[in-house]
Formats: structure tokens, sequence, C-alpha cells
């Protein structure tokens, strides 16, 4: 029974939560924290406020906080507790686990709300590094494992892409002259999420950019070039597409194509783990993870 049926098994809280299924059957029979409806065949069922219930106690639990004085709460001061947790800067799993409810309910203001609260007590980076990031990880898992559907996952991407957007729109665009960044995904790529933060701090750096987004056949690529007589770094990501298998070829046919020394690359993700680095082609700089490429920018957080 899938979530977006609004209606959920055992099974399907304790992958939200990570607590087992025993544990949540004794805290509901012991502290009444849960009233389960019950099909035919005798199968619990819970609502979407008895997950978010479940949510905020394994969270406040895992904070001290003792099941006894938890249950005895109202629930409007358990969800104040874990808003004061969340915003302190160890503490992001209470701040997931209402974007999660959001995310499950489809609840843009409240997804909108909590990002703003953040981002405002603790900036912009923190909001996509500690929390976003996080968060799209989550999902990641809770979409392999069926907890959501594709709706889902799209609805909370989709807000996360137009946040981004927006503050790069905010930012001041640099002057023509110096080094070119062009951002771009290799053909039929399309997680663009990570590309878009990086487009981001380029910005914010006062780096000038030209942002070519998903799926951009290498042949556009040459013609950027042909136009520009100055420095260029073309900067991708790569997520599923080019695969492991490929991705070497995929490096070495970019070098090929543009072999000018005044054009170099950035190139980080997953496919490219397995490369020899003496096998990168010349003027490329290689990252393991965004994350890498992130510090490589504007340094640690």
């Amino acid at each position: 029974m899938g979530p977006y049926l609004m209606r959920f098994q055992i099974r399907d809280l304790e992958q939200f939560t990570g607590v087992k299924a025993h544990t949540i059957r004794v805290w509901e029979r012991r502290y009444g924290l849960l009233k389960p409806d019950r099909t035919d065949t005798n199968i619990r069922t819970y609502d979407i406020d008895e997950l978010k219930t479940i949510l905020n106690v394994a969270y406040l639990n895992q904070h001290g906080h003792k099941i006894s004085k938890l249950a005895a709460m109202a629930a409007e001061e358990r969800e104040r507790k874990v808003r004061e947790l969340a915003m302190q800067e160890s503490a992001s799993d209470g701040i997931l686990n209402t974007l999660v409810m959001a995310m499950l309910s489809f609840d843009e203001e409240l997804f909108e709300r909590t990002c703003d609260e953040h981002a405002r007590m603790k900036g912009f980076r923190s909001l996509v590094e500690r929390v976003l990031v996080k968060l799209l990880e989550r999902i990641g898992i809770l979409w392999q494992s069926s907890a959501i559907c594709p709706a889902q996952e799209h609805f909370v991407s989709n807000l996360i892409r137009q946040r981004l957007i927006v503050a790069i729109a905010n930012l001041p665009k640099a002057a023509a002259g110096g080094l070119l960044n062009v951002l771009f995904l290799p053909e039929e790529e399309i997680h663009e999420l990570g590309l878009l933060y990086v487009h981001y701090l380029l910005r914010a750096q006062g780096q000038r950019t030209v942002y070519l987004g998903q799926s951009v056949p290498r042949s556009d690529l040459t013609q950027v070039a042909g136009l520009y007589a100055g420095p260029i770094r073309f900067i991708t990501l790569l997520v599923v597409r080019p695969g492991p298998e490929d991705a070497l070829d995929y490096l070495q046919a970019l070098r090929g194509s543009m072999p000018d020394e005044r054009i170099t690359f950035l190139a980080a993700g997953l496919p490219l783990h397995g490369i020899d680095p003496e096998q990168v082609p010349r003027g490329f700089e290689v990252h393991r993870d965004l994350a890498s490429v992130i510090t490589h920018i504007a340094g640690p957080r």
C-alpha cells in the first residue's frame, strides 16, 4: 500500500522513521500514541496524521525525550519542540521530517515556509547543502523502496528547482571578459539540481556563466566554444548518463572535439569513479561528487 493513497501499513512507518515495527506496536499499545484502523484481514493501517505523530515522536526520542513524556504532550507541543531542535546547526532530521510530510501531502506552503525559515536563520548554502541535498538522498531511498510515488518525488524536485532558479536570478551578472563557465549536462542526462546549485555558487562569486542545462549535444558545445575567443571552462555533472562503461570515452570525445588549450573541463559524478587518473584527458579536472565540486568552487561551509 503506497503512502500516496494516504493510508500506511506499519512497514511504511518503519521505512519512513527507521523505528522497528515491534517498537511502533509497543508505543501504540502502551502509550496510545497511534490508533490505527484495521482492514478486513486485520492489517493495521495509519493515516497521514499518525505518520506525522510517529515521525515527531521518533525524532524527539532520538534526542533524549522519554516516550512516556512525549505521549503525554499535545501534538502542537511536540511539533514546537521539533522545530526548536531542527533549527540547531547539528540537527537537520526535524526539518527533513517536516519536508517529507510536505511531500507526502503535496503541501507547497509547508515546504516553502520550512525552507524560508531555515534559510533566514542559517543562510541559503546551509539550506541547500545541509537540508535539501539530504532530503533528495532520503527521497531516493524512499523511491527505491516504493514508499513514495514518482509524482511526490517530482513535486519536491520542482520546488527545489524553482528555489534555485529564483536565487540565481537575484544575483548580479558578471561583466564581460575573463573566464567563461559553461554549465551543461550530457545528452540523455536530465538530473540538473546539482548543476543549478553549481551555477548559483559561481554567480555568487561574480564569475561569468552560461547555463545550457539538460541533455546538451556535443556539437552544441563546440558551437559555443567557437563563438567565444577567451578562456572557457565547461562544467558537467554525470548522474546516470553516460554510464561508468562509457564515461572515459565521453571525456575523451569532449577533449577531441575541442582541443584548443584555452578550453578546460570540470567533470564530476559517480560514473567517473573507476577511471584511472592517468587516462583522464589533458585539461580535465575530475571530482568524485557534487560535494567535492562545491568545496572546490566555494570552499567548505
